[in-house]
């Protein structure tokens, strides 16, 4: 009896070992797939963090271009006024400073390019190389436009007969010295035409000719009426801070769509990756899935000798009473069957493989 009992504990053991053994293995096993499939979801979540991010971006970028719009009439409108008004009250405060004459075109300049919101696409104070070889062709300010190219401004239109003008009381005077100011004006625009700032780049076949005061190329006007259409026909703009200010608000305006299709285009290529990634991510986790079904299959297969072969005997020991006195009894906590199946994944489709 005693070594029938002994027997009976050696073969439960044994039993329970390899019982032990096989879920054991499962497990690790389940741990594994576990630890895959954490693995491939990680990419995947990063790509839709991402694709979020940028989604977000261009829509805020569009919102404000849009809906900021009218926002930004209205600002120009008033910036117009502004400007108008300060250059009115500066035309008058600077007539005793020439000095400040000489600076004052390039400071109204660079205050117009600032309100624009075109400081980072233009440069001031550029100097090019003559077809002579001479150098000297020194342009103010190049404002550069999307697809290459730059837009030549010129603020070096002489000043000093309107300014005598100013100062004069006679008006048989006053008018012959308005009238130096427009030949002066107009010598200007000739001499822009021999430098020929377009040729020496891309993108535009005008120079524009910056006045820093409405009253002073209103002055020209009145003795040269005809003075912007000859400009026009030497492919001169003249510009006063309101249309220069027009000109650089539609330029940033092109940027800022500019900028939009460089966000889209960056979404479009996120959601190729991602969606790369989702259907290999789909293709690995049906391969799981596959490795599970087997796995799980191994144990309901092991749990099924059990009950056909274990079990039953280890009854027979027990009726023959050689299993008295063990520590366990063999129908305790017997191992149950996995009836859940693994889920298949039914809808996969292809990669798109990104073109650039």
């Amino acid at each position: 009896k005693d070594i029938a009992s002994q027997n009976s504990e050696d073969f439960l053991r044994l039993a329970e070992e390899r019982l032990g053994k096989v879920q054991s293995e499962s497990g690790k096993d389940l741990d594994a797939r576990k630890k895959e499939v954490e693995n491939l979801i990680k990419p995947i979540h990063e790509g839709l963090t991402k694709l979020e991010k940028a989604t977000t971006d261009m829509e805020t970028k569009r919102e404000g271009a849009y809906q900021g719009l009218k926002r930004t009439v209205d600002t120009l409108h008033k910036q117009t006024t502004d400007l108008r008004d300060t250059n009115i009250q500066l035309s008058t405060a600077l007539r005793g400073s020439i000095q400040a004459r000489g600076n004052w075109g390039q400071i109204s300049l660079k205050n117009i390019v600032k309100a624009a919101g075109m400081l980072e696409h233009c440069d001031f104070d550029v100097e090019f190389t003559l077809k002579s070889g001479k150098g000297g062709a020194r342009v103010d300010l190049l404002a550069k436009i999307p697809g290459g190219g730059d837009i030549p401004v010129d603020a070096k239109v002489p000043l000093a007969s309107y300014w005598d003008a100013l100062e004069l009381t006679d008006p048989d005077k006053r008018l012959a010295k308005m009238a130096e100011h427009a030949k002066e004006v107009k010598k200007h625009i000739d001499d822009l035409v021999k430098r020929d700032y377009p040729s020496m780049m891309d993108g535009t076949d005008f120079t524009v000719m910056f006045i820093p005061a409405e009253p002073i190329l209103s002055a020209a006007y009145e003795i040269d009426p005809e003075l912007q259409e000859y400009a026009f026909r030497k492919q001169v703009l003249i510009a006063t801070p309101v249309t220069l200010m027009a000109l650089l608000k539609t330029v940033a305006i092109y940027w800022n769509q500019v900028s939009m299709a460089e966000n889209a285009k960056e979404i479009q290529s996120a959601a190729r990756a991602f969606y790369d990634r989702a259907a290999k991510f789909g293709e690995d986790l049906a391969k799981i899935g596959r490795g599970l079904s087997s796995a799980v299959s191994g144990y309901n297969d092991a749990v099924g000798a059990y009950d056909g072969s274990v079990i039953p005997a280890g009854e027979k020991l027990k009726k023959l009473k050689v299993a008295e006195g063990a520590a366990r009894d063999i129908t305790d906590k017997n191992p149950q069957l996995v009836s859940t199946s693994v889920r298949t994944v039914t809808k996969l489709s292809m990669p798109i493989n990104e073109e650039e």
